[in-house]
């Protein structure tokens, strides 16, 4: 038995031996960009916060969005569920990496190619989008809109509250807590109207930010939860669509 083995391993040295031998060696020329540095690609210096991957997911998660078969789940499910179908295919794209699926499920949300910043004299606008403009609307067109149920009767509906409330979830997750992503809310809504083109102080961002926190701390201890499950109405009393109350409290009182 013990001569067998021997004679075994003789014949695959011998054949990696040979194998080796049949190699012709690489020429020094072909070897030398092994040692030559190379002048970085332009921004390269951003790949450390926002690698390859995250763009490529990203844009994924926009053509995911764009597809027939999202128009079909918001056909069939309704557009609560479709929010469940963002979610569920980004933590897919990202091996159920739950900040970044966050991230990603916001810049795929975003309703606006554009955001203009008012200062003295003149207007800024900065790309937030680098979809064409075909891309962009038909991404727009398939944005969930009926969200909520005291929610416009507008063709835009409720889609400007996906990017609230992922990013409120993402701003949880990564500070483990609802005050960083509580505060940068609070500070959106009050300079929006000052700062942003267009922006308005709405009270109703505010209850999607506060419910996107609310996901967030839910998805601290199981990040497989669904987002629909917190896109939900509180009881109150009054004219739907207006500034309502829950127990004479006003809505974003935290209450619910």
């Amino acid at each position: 038995m013990r001569a067998a083995y021997f004679i075994l391993v003789a014949v695959l040295c011998v054949g990696d031996s040979s194998s080796i031998v049949a190699k012709p060696l690489p020429r020094k020329d072909v070897l030398a960009r092994y040692f030559r540095f190379e002048d970085p690609a332009p921004l390269s210096c951003l790949y450390s916060y926002f690698p390859p991957f995250f763009i490529q997911h990203g844009m994924e998660l926009k053509d995911f969005i764009r597809s027939a078969a999202f128009r079909r789940i918001r056909g069939q499910f309704g557009d609560r569920k479709a929010v469940d179908a963002i979610y569920v295919r980004a933590m897919q794209m990202t091996n159920n990496n739950t900040a970044l699926a966050l991230l990603i499920s916001t810049i795929a949300c975003f309703d606006h190619r554009y955001v203009g910043l008012n200062v003295p004299i003149l207007s800024f606008y900065f790309p937030l989008s680098n979809e064409s403009e075909e891309e962009f609307e038909r991404r727009l067109s398939h944005l969930p809109v009926k969200l909520y149920e005291d929610g416009p009767r507008t063709e835009s509906g409720d889609r400007d509250k996906l990017q609230h409330f992922f990013g409120s979830a993402f701003l949880t997750v990564v500070f483990e807590s609802r005050n960083a992503s509580m505060r940068f809310g609070e500070f959106v809504e009050q300079g929006e109207e000052a700062i942003i083109v267009g922006g308005i102080n709405d009270d109703r961002d505010l209850r999607s930010d506060r419910q996107g926190q609310d996901f967030g701390v839910a998805l601290l201890e199981n990040n497989l939860c669904f987002p629909s499950t917190f896109i939900i109405t509180p009881l109150v009393s009054g004219k739907p669509g207006s500034a309502m109350m829950v127990n004479n409290v006003p809505l974003c009182a935290g209450v619910w």
